[in-house]
C-alpha cells in the first residue's frame, strides 16, 4: 500500500521510488494538516520541514527509521514558523544537519534554535547522484519562506508560500507580506514551469495549478 499511517499523528505516502509525502498533525490531535517531503537516496535521507513540536519530531524520526531502516541525515527548514522549525532542537541533538535561509536563522536565534548551513539567494545540496536546490524568491506567507526543488523528480516543496487547491483563504498572515506574496509566487511559477508535483505547507498536494491558485488567494482583498 502506498499510504502508511505510522502513528496517529503521522502518515507516510509514497510519491515515487525515492520521494515520500509525510503529513503530521499541527496540534497532535490526529488531524493531519502539515506537509513534509522525505527524499531517500543512497547515503542520505532528507526531511523537508520538522513537525511543529520536538515531541512529535522524535516520533516522526523514529517512525522513519523503523520504516526505512535508516536515519534522517539532513533537514531543510522552509521558514521560521513552528510548523517548519518546531523540532530543530531534536534534529540538532540527533546530529542531523539543517539547511535554511539566512533570515530564518536570524529569526530563530531568540528561540534557541540553530540552522547549520544557510544561504542568501540559493543553495544546491549535492546528494550522491542527485541534487536539491533551495531558493529564496521573496517574501510571502512569511518574510523568509523558501522553496525546495528536486529537478530529477520535478517536485517542488513550496511550503507555506503555496496554498493548497483545497484552501480558499490566506490562513495565518501575522508575519505575511501581502503585497509581495503574489509577486513572489509569480517568480516561482515562471521558474518551475516543468513542476509535476507542488507541495504546499498544509492540506492536499497539487500540481502546477497550485501557483495560479495561490496567486488568486494572495490577491484577494
Amino acid at each position: 500500500d502506498s499510504i502508511d499511517r505510522v502513528d496517529k499523528n503521522i502518515e507516510i505516502t509514497r510519491l515515487s521510488d525515492k520521494a515520500y509525502l509525510i503529513q503530521s498533525s499541527y496540534s497532535c490531535n490526529g488531524h493531519l494538516d502539515c506537509n513534509h517531503l522525505l527524499i531517500i537516496v543512497s547515503k542520505d535521507i532528507v526531511l523537508v520541514n520538522t513537525p511543529a513540536s520536538d515531541s512529535l519530531t522524535v516520533i516522526m524520526l523514529d517512525c522513519i527509521e523503523k520504516k526505512f531502516k535508516r536515519k534522517v541525515t539532513k533537514v531543510i527548514v522552509s521558514q521560521f514558523h513552528e510548523d517548519s522549525s518546531g523540532g530543530l532542537q531534536t534534529t540538532s541533538k540527533r546530529g542531523i544537519t539543517s539547511y535554511g535561509f539566512s533570515k530564518t536563522r536570524e529569526l530563530l536565534k531568540s528561540q534557541n534554535k540553530n540552522i547549520d548551513i544557510v544561504f542568501n539567494d540559493s543553495l544546491k545540496i549535492q546528494l550522491q547522484t542527485t541534487e536539491l536546490c533551495l531558493y529564496y524568491f521573496g517574501a510571502g506567507h512569511s518574510l523568509d519562506n523558501i522553496v525546495t526543488w528536486w529537478p530529477d523528480e520535478k517536485i517542488l516543496f513550496g511550503g507555506c508560500l503555496m496554498k493548497s487547491l483545497s484552501v480558499t483563504d490566506k490562513g495565518n498572515i501575522k508575519d505575511a507580506d501581502l503585497p509581495a506574496w503574489p509577486v513572489t509566487v509569480r517568480k516561482v511559477k515562471e521558474r518551475f514551469r516543468d513542476a509535476k508535483i507542488v507541495i504546499p505547507g498544509h492540506s492536499s498536494v497539487g500540481d502546477y495549478s497550485v501557483f495560479d491558485h495561490t496567486i488568486k488567494i494572495a490577491e484577494m482583498k
